[in-house]
């Protein structure tokens, strides 16, 4: 895949130092992408050819007022426009016998697609004194639309985000603390499946999703001593749209697109994945957590005015999630892990640093993710030493 991109952005900012300042713009961007991939499974060819051509423009304008010394508004409006054209298909057989010589167009992937939406923020800043905010905002957010192949098309997707939170530097500096609450509600949720009309990765929209929870954080620093720790929790339900392909039982290999009424299965020139649809249920995003948390300690020690020696211990949890959307315990489920790292940093003068690591030191086994009928694995246990300066 080969992609050439050009901008132009226009901005023009107020004064600032005053009660209120503003900023005001546009930009358009155009993406030229070229695909031409070339897959065998088992010496067959299968050819995808996807060249698209996008434009995206935006016009924006953003005003902060400071209503009083503690007191802050926040507004921001954006107009977007996508636009994208792209020509293609899904070749099979090109060399084999029996083929024409230049292989078999088994998928039309041709299209385009154009859509706009108007999105914006309101946000209150709210500062109880020095070293304490308050915030709260709401914003809308969007996604473009696209298409699959020349029948099949996706909508834009919208989000609604509703946050607040406080930030705070305690005992002089010492301690800062971040903690946030949020809540997402989607419309048009793009979501990952399988597109019948190619037989391979395409995407669809699910009525809405809803994703919320928490975060927080906190830096600790005590002469020499380094504390840090977060935590986040994530409670997210996707409603159904309807079947899916469940890729973890369809056989391997390129199968082609969905075989018409009263055809045979004949992969790859098409394929009959009738008896491997099932009816996605209400269930949580895929790959989302309810539970992380991380924690890290650290000392430094002085060698020299300009030289230091810090070690750095550090664990990361990751809670169970689900890869499919068939949510079974049997071929989707993802356990939780844990894991434990190590950093020795060397500091240098005139900014140059030596490093030593080891990650995943117990080292465990474990399934990060998955697609279609293969699993990815994590990391085993890795060392290594990184030369590097700060500029």
């Amino acid at each position: 895949m080969r992609e050439r991109v050009w901008t132009e952005e226009l901005n023009i900012i107020s004064p600032t130092g005053g009660r209120y300042n503003w900023i005001t713009g546009a930009y358009v961007q155009h993406n030229k992408i070229d695909v031409d991939i070339l897959q065998t499974s088992a010496g067959f060819p299968t050819n995808i050819t996807n060249p698209q051509s996008k434009t995206t423009t935006g016009w924006f304008g953003q005003v902060n007022y400071k209503i009083t010394d503690k007191l802050e508004l926040q507004t921001g409006l954006r107009y977007s426009t996508f636009d994208v054209d792209g020509v293609g298909a899904v070749i099979i057989g090109r060399g084999i016998p029996g083929f024409p010589s230049g292989g078999r167009q088994v998928a039309n992937l041709s299209g385009s697609h154009r859509d706009d939406r108007p999105t914006g923020k309101v946000a209150v800043n709210y500062k109880l004194d020095e070293e304490n905010l308050l915030y709260a905002f709401v914003a809308r957010g969007y996604k473009p639309g696209g298409f699959n192949s020349s029948t099949s098309q996706f909508d834009p997707e919208t989000v609604w985000d509703y946050e607040a939170g406080w930030k705070g530097t305690l005992l002089n500096g010492h301690l800062r603390t971040q903690l946030g609450g949020f809540f997402n509600r989607y419309d048009d949720f793009q979501f990952g499946v399988t597109d019948l009309t190619t037989g391979s990765n395409g995407v669809e929209n699910l009525p809405s999703a809803t994703i919320k929870g928490f975060e927080a954080q906190v830096q600790a620093q005590l002469g020499g001593w380094g504390v840090d720790a977060g935590a986040a929790y994530v409670d997210s339900s996707l409603a159904s749209a309807g079947p899916f392909v469940n890729t973890r039982l369809v056989p391997p290999g390129t199968l082609g697109p969905q075989c018409p009424p009263g055809v045979a299965s004949s992969p790859p020139v098409c394929f009959d994945y009738g008896p491997y649809l099932q009816v996605q249920a209400s269930g949580p995003n895929l790959y989302s957590p309810k539970w992380t948390f991380n924690a890290g300690v650290d000392y430094r020690f002085r060698l020299g005015e300009s030289i230091s020696l810090t070690p750095r211990l550090n664990y990361a949890y990751v809670g169970s999630q689900f890869a499919s959307l068939s949510y079974s315990y049997l071929t989707d489920y993802l356990p939780s892990r844990g894991l434990l790292s190590a950093l020795v940093t060397l500091q240098l003068p005139h900014s140059w640093y030596v490093e030593g690591y080891g990650t995943n030191l117990a080292n465990k086994t474990y399934v990060s993710g998955q697609f279609g009928n293969n699993e990815f694995f994590g990391a085993p246990r890795q060392y290594g030493v990184r030369l590097g300066t700060h500029f």
